[in-house]
């Protein structure tokens, strides 16, 4: 979406970096989220992903998760599509960083 991130690839650091992560999605989102939307989605993601550390979790229970976390208390008043992308895309910067593999979600 943005051209300033068009060269730009996430560095691996030893964790996720917070502010890259969003960067990512910038860099990949094909629709318009302010920052406000995009690291209330990425906190919602946090909250589930950390509480599941050690343990398997299918992708569509993370979705679901972040989806009613932000529809039950207004706090993102994006379509559930979107805020399901914006899900994939911080999949995909953590599958992008080395910091998610494949077989740690449960595709189902």
């Amino acid at each position: 979406m943005s051209k300033a991130l068009d060269n730009w690839n996430p560095p691996v650091l030893e964790k996720p970096d917070y502010f890259d992560t969003v960067k990512f999605v910038y860099k990949h989102i094909d629709f318009h989220i302010s920052e406000d939307e995009a690291y209330t989605i990425l906190n919602a993601f946090i909250e589930k992903w950390d509480s599941a550390a050690g343990q398997l979790i299918d992708e569509k229970t993370l979705t679901s998760h972040v989806v009613q976390a932000l529809q039950n208390n207004f706090s993102v008043l994006l379509t559930t599509a979107k805020i399901k992308r914006v899900v994939q895309l911080i999949l995909g910067y953590l599958h992008e960083t080395g910091h998610f593999f494949q077989h740690e979600v449960k595709t189902t």
